[in-house]
């Protein structure tokens, strides 16, 4: 049995052994176990999960691809997906890249990673931002609102560390804060990102395998000095000398885990040609938030010179958390777009586009800029 022959088989063991206890975890109260536990069959978890913005897929490629891009990502985008696949880059890259979200709400992500030590070590970091501008406070007795406005935002911020164990495997982990501000009231989070990613050949063709769990950490709840309010005095007994003083009180609000996944992926390069290239793949997410999900997705690539080359995308991510609405949403999941690279000495400059269909919320659309340095 040759070395790496070797090396492939003890880094495929390790992967199982690191895998198992994952998917056999318990319950999801503390956001380290098992993301489905917890949630009642045939029921979307939406909402009842803090921090979802974190869900949103960045990067136009793997959001083109129907979002089976785990077993994929070789990039910078290697940072949301999954960060072992940061472990494939051989120079350093920076990514700029905005979703526009319903309702006139923006999400932008930016990331740096640099490889090191030989290539063997790839350092990452990125920052996140889902802005939703003056929203107009509305209550029950006045719903169309009331003439005051408040803001909200989300952000997290981390970094990733991958490593190449082998020529056949790498592994990663990604850690991060993560902050939520609405109209003042706050909560804060650490989460913790981490994936495998083992690639060989199976009868000629090179495929890889990946395994990935995303947003596991501590749970979130909201504080902030607008929750201390002004309580009157009190009568304890009517009629005698015996009460309450007015005093100040603060509102306990309850705690709520944050959208744990764990994701099984596989893609195959059918087709590699000196100009042509051909990608599949696959995904199956197990999700706290969400009913179990699946994913598909190809991209066709064409080298047009030595310096630059174009790729076209689709997907279809599969859902069932959402009951169709006559034929608003019978396009729900699909999803395609391209890109663009091109090399100026030696920069390879990389823009792509995806467009998403988002059901009964309509279609969404993502750019993206990258640079490999």
């Amino acid at each position: 049995m040759t070395l790496w022959k070797k090396n492939s088989a003890v880094c495929l063991a390790a992967l199982l052994l690191w895998v198992a206890p994952l998917a056999g975890a318990g319950g999801v109260g503390t956001g380290y176990s098992n993301p489905g536990a917890g949630r009642v069959e045939g029921l979307s978890g939406v909402g009842t999960r803090a921090a979802e913005f974190l869900t949103i897929p960045v990067g136009p490629r793997g959001v083109a691809m129907g979002g089976a891009f785990r077993a994929v990502a070789d990039d910078i985008t290697s940072i949301y997906w999954n960060p072992a696949g940061l472990g494939f880059l051989s120079r350093p890259e920076v990514l700029l890249t905005v979703i526009e979200r319903p309702l006139d709400i923006r999400y932008s992500y930016g990331a740096v990673a640099v490889p090191v030590w030989d290539q063997r070590m790839v350092l990452g970091a990125f920052i996140s931002v889902l802005g939703s501008g003056d929203q107009e406070i509305t209550t029950e007795t006045q719903p169309d609102g009331t003439g005051a406005f408040f803001s909200a935002y989300s952000l997290s911020a981390g970094g990733s560390l991958a490593y190449n164990f082998s020529d056949r495997f790498s592994a990663g982990i990604t850690v991060k804060n993560v902050h939520e501000d609405i109209n003042g009231l706050t909560q804060d989070a650490i989460a913790f990102d981490m994936g495998t990613n083992y690639h060989d050949e199976l009868l000629g063709v090179p495929v890889r395998l990946a395994f990935a769990v995303t947003n596991m950490g501590t749970n979130l709840s909201f504080g902030g000095d607008k929750l201390r309010v002004d309580v009157g005095a009190e009568d304890i007994y009517p009629g005698q000398d015996v009460g309450r003083l007015p005093r100040k009180a603060y509102r306990e609000t309850s705690a709520f885990p944050l959208p744990t996944s764990f994701h099984i992926s596989a893609s195959a390069a059918l087709l590699q040609r000196e100009r042509h290239g051909l990608l599949a793949a696959v995904e199956f997410a197990e999700n706290s938030n969400l009913p179990i999900s699946a994913g598909l997705g190809a991209e066709y690539s064409y080298r047009i010179n030595a310096k630059s080359s174009v790729a076209l995308r689709a997907g279809w991510r599969i859902q069932t958390d959402e009951v169709l609405a006559g034929g608003d949403a019978s396009m729900r999941g699909l999803s395609a777009g391209g890109g663009y690279s091109y090399r100026l000495y030696k920069v390879a400059i990389r823009a792509d586009y995806a467009w998403r269909d988002l059901g009964l919320l309509g279609a969404n659309h993502s750019f993206s800029l990258s640079f490999g340095l």
